[in-house]
């Protein structure tokens, strides 16, 4: 049996990114066979009706939903999410004033993250050291970073899955590998890419798509062109748009008329005399085969259509 794809998003995330909800959610669903949300404190009929509460039906579209995303205490055991809300953990502080925040020497990659947040935020208030409250505020949103970090790692060596990563999350993640090895390019970065936003698209709609098996040959498609582009977004962009290119033609050159073919099959379909015409019974059969072989090879360039389309109304 083939492995479930799966995204995890962390409760920062999930309940409080509304980019995130409306937009790239939406790609995930798409994208991945299921999409793990750490909901703490939240019951998941609450996350699901903050998504789709404003549209018709909603409480079918929850149903479909909820086979996709997952909160995440259903797939791996309740102890693994819940130990670090029962460790709470201290802060640095050092100097003759306790006026240094950060990690003097970190020992390890959460602490060296930690520090690294903790730059980021000195250099987004654009201050070098910060002071008061602020400091606090600071230490609160790079733990939460660095613990969305640290849970991602261990829900991954029990159910692999990918981190939807907000931005500290995503410089907490970048500072504990510190890039040692290169990280490989996720398809759903080049799938973002090539999609425009789906924020104006409504659940319901995302959930039929998700349901189109053309929507398999989309996403193999995707990694096709992201290992022609050697892992390189720019340049599995260029791959994608040659693909989309060759399907263009290959679509129009398969809607060309052909008038003479068509009246002779015609000709030949309407013998007179015999009960049960072979020949028509061999170009149904003929063109069955045809359409079936131009499905497999084009419907994920129709997919994207029904996608883009689907986007832009």
């Amino acid at each position: 049996m083939e492995r479930k794809s799966r995204a995890l998003a962390s409760f920062q995330t999930s309940l409080t990114d509304s980019e995130f909800r409306a937009d790239h959610l939406k790609l995930c669903v798409l994208w991945y066979d299921e999409v793990l949300i750490q909901t703490i404190g939240q019951t998941e009929d609450h996350f699901y009706e903050g998504l789709v509460a404003q549209e018709p039906d909603a409480r079918a579209t929850i149903k479909r939903l909820s086979d996709v995303i997952v909160p995440l205490k259903k797939r791996v055991d309740h102890d693994l999410i819940d130990r670090d809300l029962r460790d709470p953990h201290g802060y640095p502080r050092w100097g003759a004033m306790h006026e240094h925040y950060d990690y003097p020497d970190p020992q390890t990659a959460e602490q060296y993250a930690h520090n690294r947040l903790l730059r980021s935020i000195e250099e987004e208030c654009g201050v070098p050291r910060l002071e008061g409250w602020a400091v606090e505020q600071a230490e609160g949103r790079a733990r939460v970073a660095t613990d969305a970090v640290q849970l991602w790692a261990k829900v991954n060596a029990e159910v692999p899955c990918t981190l939807q990563a907000n931005k500290d999350e995503k410089l907490a993640m970048g500072a504990a590998h510190e890039f040692a090895t290169k990280v490989a390019l996720s398809p759903l970065l080049l799938f973002e890419t090539v999609v425009p936003s789906l924020s104006s698209v409504p659940w319901r709609e995302i959930v039929t798509i998700q349901r189109d098996g053309r929507l398999t040959s989309l996403r193999n498609k995707i990694r096709e062109a992201l290992q022609a582009g050697s892992q390189d977004l720019n340049a599995a962009v260029a791959q994608f748009k040659e693909l989309e290119a060759s399907a263009t033609e290959a679509a129009i050159e398969n809607g060309r008329p052909r008038v003479k073919k068509i009246a002779i099959e015609s000709a030949l379909s309407n013998i007179p005399g015999l009960p049960v015409n072979p020949y028509s019974i061999f170009a149904a059969i003929r063109d069955t085969a045809a359409a079936q072989q131009r499905s497999n090879e084009l419907g994920w360039f129709y997919m994207l259509r029904d996608i883009r389309r689907s986007a832009k109304q």
